[in-house]
């Protein structure tokens, strides 16, 4: 109940403040277990991802460990059974969570780039991602975002932004190959879902 309380809220927050494009909705309801990556602009990334998520997914995400500081933030994602991640470190009880969450059939939320991107372009992925699906068996459906950017400034002067959103269709991670050569293989997927100016290091 609490669960399906924080969908309708975050999503009628979104649609007051944006006016969201996506395209491949139909992969966005692929049945779960799976793991869903996306690029990370601003902190209104998993907000976005988690209201265009259907109710039924029951979409787990991660967040950083400092916005329990935050009241709002700390009530918003524990409505959401979000799970507290330790950055700049290997979180063992956080990836044992991911695990639990995929092991009994559930959707996780992530980005493989660990942290917002400073310049709007895609940094190095790191590992997890890639690693939490070959662990549990699951594919990774790969989701790029953009114009989140905009709405804190858009905000301010009270207009609505632009966000846009294209998800890919699942992928299964080799288990011939490396989870590094895997993660380079999701965020080209990702990479090539985007416009060429969010490409980042991805861009050639």
């Amino acid at each position: 109940m609490f669960y399906r309380f924080a969908h309708l809220v975050v999503r009628l927050l979104i649609i007051i403040v944006a006016r969201i494009h996506v395209e491949g909705t139909p992969n966005l309801e692929a049945a779960p277990p799976f793991i869903l990556a996306t690029n990370h602009l601003t902190s209104w990334d998993p907000p976005l991802i988690f209201a265009l998520s259907p109710v039924s997914t029951h979409l787990t995400v991660l967040a950083a460990d400092k916005w329990r500081r935050v009241l709002p933030i700390l009530i918003l994602f524990n409505l959401m059974h979000a799970i507290w991640v330790r950055r700049g470190e290997v979180d063992r009880v956080a990836l044992h969570a991911c695990l639990e969450v995929l092991s009994h059939g559930g959707a996780m939320g992530m980005s493989p780039e660990g942290t917002r991107s400073r310049t709007g372009g895609l940094q190095k992925g790191h590992s997890g991602v890639a690693y939490l699906a070959l662990k549990a068996g699951v594919p990774v459906l790969p989701v790029a975002l953009w114009g989140v950017e905009q709405i804190g400034h858009n905000m301010r002067r009270l207009r609505r932004s632009d966000v846009y959103v294209r998800v890919g269709e699942p992928l299964r991670m080799d288990v011939t190959q490396s989870n590094e050569d895997n993660t380079d293989r999701l965020m080209r997927v990702i990479a090539g879902m985007l416009p060429p100016g969010y490409r980042g290091v991805y861009g050639n």
